[in-house]
């Protein structure tokens, strides 16, 4: 799935000029307090640029798939702080790192008492990233154009009259490869943007559909829209249990835990017969 930055030769070129005036904000701002060269903070500046724009790749991967919303209020402050912490730390640790290969260790010496600043940059960065990219997430659906799924379905054949089309199993295909995934095989599925991401036991696979159709297409004693981004194999459930007042949270056979709806919870009973 590609790097919503890299949609585009004109994306890209902004992402480019984003860190180069951080690394020009840095220096003008830096060289007031720290006792070394313009040019020296300019250069310590494009270090930590470039290390930040590369963090922010994979940041964008770990929220596009991570499943933030399907966590709990605790759980999701504890992913979070886990991440803001290893990102600042490989951030503050390689950028010294490379700047005392670079300057040597004089100037290494002089820039360490500043370190506690620069974590303090880092994490507000961090923050900043954060807030971009969960916006982002929201309206757009990032994927490579020469990875995009084409998807064949395989139909059984309906009975009568105004009956609906049930899956049997989906063949995806993602670049050269083809994978056949049998519909009771399915954990669940959550909406992507444009897409679906179909989730098993073998792995994740992307597929330009809609929720909507899936959910019309699918057993529906077996298949429930707990959420509206959501539908869960509800044999795949392994224990329901109180979340909020007007919610619950699903444990799947995975471990991966499913926050429902309202109006989700009540389907899921209706298909269990609760």
């Amino acid at each position: 799935m590609q790097f919503h930055f890299f949609e585009n030769t004109l994306k890209t070129i902004q992402f480019g000029l984003i860190w180069l005036i951080y690394a020009l904000v840095q220096a003008f701002v830096l060289v007031w307090i720290v006792p070394v060269s313009f040019l020296t903070l300019l250069g310590d500046g494009c270090i930590h640029s470039m290390l930040f724009a590369a963090l922010g790749v994979l940041l964008w991967g770990v929220l596009k798939y991570g499943n933030f919303e399907a966590l709990t209020l605790s759980q999701w402050l504890v992913n979070h702080i886990a991440l803001a912490f290893l990102s600042v730390t490989i951030w503050v640790g390689v950028g010294f790192g490379l700047f005392y290969l670079i300057y040597g260790v004089e100037l290494a010496k002089v820039v360490i008492p500043f370190l506690p600043i620069r974590t303090l940059i880092g994490l507000l960065i961090y923050i900043l990233i954060i807030q971009l990219f969960i916006r982002g997430l929201k309206k757009v659906s990032v994927v490579e154009p020469e990875s995009k799924v084409d998807v064949v379905q395989d139909n059984s054949l309906a009975t009568k009259g105004h009956q609906k089309e049930l899956l049997e199993r989906i063949a995806v295909k993602s670049g050269s490869k083809i994978h056949v995934i049998l519909v009771p095989d399915v954990i669940y599925l959550q909406a992507d943007g444009d897409y679906v991401q179909i989730v098993t036991a073998q792995g994740k696979y992307l597929k330009e559909q809609t929720m909507k159709s899936f959910e019309e297409q699918l057993p529906d004693n077996q298949f429930v829209r707990v959420h509206r981004s959501v539908i869960v194999n509800v044999e795949m459930i392994s224990r329901i249990e109180l979340y909020e007042k007007q919610n619950q949270l699903l444990t799947l056979k995975n471990g991966q835990q499913i926050k429902t709806s309202p109006s989700g919870y009540k389907a899921l009973r209706m298909a269990l017969n609760l």
